[in-house]
């Protein structure tokens, strides 16, 4: 799904907490969306925002349907933009990319006698979660 130019038609704050707004996006082709926002990026009714829909993929995420203290919230707010309604922002906000190969480099650190066992205890190590990512590049 990607991420399209809507228009904020209106504003207010979560009853459950002040660092939340609840926001309402429309556009002529996405019809309207609820989504609940924390006060990195404000916006104001009239501003065009880039929104993006349920399952879109943005780096590290998928998006699905939540409640947010009570309230859903149908997408992500990405931050304003100067486009017209129903503009597909996907490729600005590097959503939906195809997937592909990537290489990976890590640098993991064990203490050991000999490089063989270093070895063996660096691939323990990666499969517990340990090391520091170097690089990941598309191949």
């Amino acid at each position: 799904m990607p991420v399209y130019a809507m228009k904020v038609t209106s504003k207010s704050t979560h009853e459950k907490t002040d660092k939340l707004f609840i926001y309402t996006f429309e556009s002529p082709e996405q019809g309207t969306r609820t989504i609940v926002a924390n006060l990195t990026n404000v916006y104001e009714v009239g501003d065009v925002v880039a929104v993006a829909q349920l399952g879109t993929r943005l780096p590290g995420v998928v998006l699905k349907p939540r409640k947010v203290f009570g309230i859903d919230s149908e997408g992500m707010a990405m931050g304003p933009v100067e486009a017209e309604l129903d503009t597909d922002l996907s490729a600005q906000f590097e959503a939906d990319a195809p997937e592909g190969r990537f290489t990976v480099t890590l640098t993991v650190e064990v203490s050991a006698h000999y490089a063989e066992d270093a070895q063996a205890l660096a691939a323990k190590a990666i499969g517990k979660g340990k090391g520091t990512l170097v690089s990941a590049e598309r191949a």
